[in-house]
């Protein structure tokens, strides 16, 4: 599933063929892809994205009448923008022709994805961020940690959730976490201070690296310029069970917590 930096990486790709471009029409070829507004979408013809804003996995273009579409990826969505004569790929649900010339298309084989449209941006964040999410991950510091204090689950299940920190998925947990040194399984309520700061240090350092590196790419991920991300090959732990840990040599293990595969070193990261 896409995270932070790939959602990232499809905002960067995408920009250069959306920002103050006019939309010349709309084309629903899914009518369930569009979650909501489906009925209201049509009001995008004639405007232009005035900027876009990511907070964790979600995209949003902003037009200059203050609309919004929300993209989320899912597992498998994907944009690109392409000449109308290129083949429509299968799976393809959304289309936005634009003024140059190009479409932009949206596709999503197993439709955890989704477009969200909403009439301003007020709207949008109420019912997209506000109270739902947390801090955007580039944006975490040891002080967003404090408020574990109290809470008695475990440190990979809750940096899923997105409720405190928004924008982490499966690969980018188990590598920061091993970046800490710390275990999977910890109870949060039991970090210190010097760990909370270890751990958000980890995290945007992780998230910052792929950036550069375009994301990661295991199968289906490609940004809008239909590029693959390079971060795979620099992955520390995550696909690498019963391979020697890169910090300590020892053998790295795979546990399933939360019902997601993890790889940790049984060295590296015990809990405290």
């Amino acid at each position: 599933m896409p995270e932070l930096p790939e959602v990232q990486e499809v905002r960067r790709s995408l920009e250069p063929f959306v920002l103050n471009v006019p939309i010349m029409d709309v084309t629903v070829l899914r009518n369930s892809y569009i979650r909501t507004g489906a009925g209201s979408i049509s009001a995008l013809i004639g405007r232009r994205v005035q900027r876009t804003l990511r907070h964790g996995k979600k995209l949003f273009c902003i037009f200059d009448d203050g609309q919004v579409l929300l993209i989320h990826l899912g597992m498998s969505g994907c944009i690109a923008c392409c000449r109308p004569e290129e083949p429509l790929q299968p799976h393809t649900h959304y289309l936005m022709q634009l003024a140059t010339g190009y479409q932009f298309r949206m596709r999503d084989p197993r439709r955890f994805g989704g477009l969200w449209h909403y009439s301003s941006w007020a709207l949008a964040e109420q019912s997209e961020i506000t109270g739902k999410m947390g801090v955007d991950a580039l944006d975490v510091t040891a002080m967003h940690f404090s408020a574990w204090r109290n809470k008695q689950g475990r440190l990979k299940t809750d940096l899923l959730s997105q409720r405190t920190v928004a924008g982490l998925g499966n690969i980018y947990v188990d590598e920061s976490l091993w970046l800490a040194g710390l275990h999977p399984l910890q109870r949060v309520n039991k970090l210190r201070d010097r760990h909370a700061l270890a751990l958000a240090t980890a995290i945007r350092a992780v998230l910052n690296k792929s950036i550069t590196m375009g994301g990661t790419t295991l199968r289906d991920y490609r940004n809008v310029a239909q590029q693959k991300g390079q971060f795979a090959q620099s992955l520390c732990v995550y696909g690498r069970a019963d391979l020697p840990c890169l910090r300590c040599g020892s053998t790295l293990i795979s546990r399933t917590i939360g019902g997601r595969t993890t790889v940790l070193c049984p060295q590296c990261q015990r809990r405290i």
